[in-house]
């Protein structure tokens, strides 16, 4: 009877919830109609769709990911929506967990437990420990709040991607969003305009002269290609291990590959060929190694006379000191991260307080500043100096549990699932890696990425759930 009751609270607490932000939705359709009945009207569509989401939280949150992706795309499509697409989304992802959760073991309704969550509510916890003693609170604020909503994706996915077939369509939408974003980058390099980015970040950034592409995202141009290298990463590794859909993960590679070219991403070219070779190298006994031999050989003769000049004179920047004065930006951008951090080493200076101390009279002098707040271009280094030794300590051990889940799982040799795994360990560790050269830390990613490598590792462990997940993918289909 005791779980039953609590079972019922549980539901009536989802309910209320749903009652809530429903009420709100029909007090700001009822606005919306009293202004213009035409944006009233229009807002009728939206609400049903978010009522179907709210009844399916696994679709809500599949949408989710897509978007994390293709954020251009989202704001063009609820532009005439009074919130975002993710806020949207996120209500009725988590709502409608809440509501069926009642159906779960208690201890499994906000997802199985792991090492890697407990981290991630401490992380949460120290966030808000440093936001008390920040100097400037509105910036610390807006920053918690923004965070705080990007991690809600690392405990969504987690409690919904619980079948293989779950996790493994995840995936293939991760992937499909490098295929879209990708078409949207040569577009835009061939046509030179700009398609669906509307944020100054995406269509801003220029080299020499030239229009850096974001795709159908509205991150700046660098943090799309890391969100793009990471999907085509994903998806090499699943067109060598991974027969069903090998035409699509193909696809993906090639456009991908293209686009990244196009980037100008000097971070995502360094993390690739970091990831290819450490790939190549732990695959070199098996069979598929002449494959990719083959596989690489070629794409490398039939891509290079299309590579255009701007991207060599973008490389070539890493070894000519002083001829890009953004190089000489990132040295400051770490200097004045390691000053701030040897003087707050617990607290830090406050999460979304770095760019402020960055634009401050302190550091007015360092070579390639510029007066204006800007972000360290470090994912480690602004969180240390954000948030403390500490605070880098748990967001660490998030990512490196997380990445060691994911090992795991592609050990565990789960017909169907573990492949997946692998593909996700790699393509996880080139966006940790290029993640050294930006702020990714509070990207949508980021937060994704772990999640899906931790609900691998229950699936093909069973870590938490009681039951191994190899009887469960079996039932998938598939094989490695």
């Amino acid at each position: 009877m005791p779980g039953r009751t609590r079972g019922m609270i549980w539901r009536l607490t989802g309910y209320l919830l749903l009652a809530g932000g429903l009420g709100f939705l029909a007090l700001l359709l009822v606005a919306y109609a009293a202004e213009s009945p035409k944006k009233g009207l229009m807002l009728v569509p939206g609400l049903a769709a978010g009522g179907i989401l709210t009844l399916n939280p696994y679709a809500a949150a599949l949408l989710l990911v897509v978007f994390s992706h293709l954020d251009a795309l989202a704001g063009l499509l609820t532009k005439a929506l009074p919130l975002s697409a993710f806020k949207l989304l996120s209500v009725a992802a988590v709502g409608g967990m809440l509501i069926q959760s009642y159906r779960k073991p208690r201890p499994l309704r906000l997802g199985p437990p792991s090492r890697t969550k407990s981290l991630v509510v401490l992380f949460l916890i120290w966030l808000c420990i440093s936001f008390l003693s920040c100097e400037f609170r509105a910036a610390g604020k807006e920053h918690v709040i923004g965070f705080a909503s990007v991690i809600v994706l690392f405990f969504l996915i987690v409690a919904l991607a619980d079948t293989p077939g779950r996790l493994r369509a995840m995936v293939w939408v991760l992937v499909g969003t490098g295929l879209v974003s990708g078409l949207f980058v040569l577009a835009e390099s061939m046509l030179g305009v700009r398609l669906v980015a509307t944020e100054a970040a995406a269509t801003t950034a220029q080299f020499e002269g030239q229009a850096r592409s974001a795709g159908a995202s509205n991150y700046n141009p660098t943090t799309a290609a890391h969100m793009l290298l990471c999907t085509v990463v994903i998806a090499a590794v699943l067109f060598f291990e991974h027969k069903p859909y090998r035409w699509f993960s193909g696809a993906v590679v090639l456009v991908g590959m293209a686009a990244l070219v196009l980037t100008l991403a000097r971070s995502a070219a360094i993390a690739l060929m970091l990831i290819a070779l450490t790939y190549m190298w732990q695959n070199r006994t098996r069979r598929l190694f002449p494959l990719m031999l083959i596989c690489l050989a070629a794409a490398l003769a039939s891509a290079l006379p299309f590579v255009p000049e701007v991207y060599w004179e973008r490389m070539g920047t890493i070894f000519e000191q002083g001829s890009d004065r953004t190089l000489l930006r990132r040295f400051s951008y770490n200097l004045i991260g390691l000053e701030l951090l040897w003087e707050n080493p617990v607290f830090g200076v406050g999460p979304g307080n770095y760019p402020h101390f960055y634009a401050g009279d302190d550091f007015r002098w360092y070579p390639g500043r510029e007066p204006g707040p800007r972000q360290l271009h470090n994912s480690y280094l602004e969180v240390a100096a954000e948030l403390g030794l500490i605070g880098l300590a748990l967001f660490m051990g998030v990512m490196l549990t997380a990445m060691r889940s994911a090992v795991q799982a592609a050990r565990a040799a789960v017909p169907g699932l573990s492949v997946f795994a692998k593909a996700l360990a790699y393509g996880f560790a080139a966006f940790l890696i290029a993640s050294l050269f930006m702020p990714n830390e509070d990207t949508k990613f980021m937060w994704i990425l772990p999640a899906l490598c931790v609900a691998a590792r229950t699936l093909c462990l069973g870590g938490g759930t009681g039951t191994a997940g190899t009887g469960q993918a079996g039932n998938g289909g598939g094989g490695n």
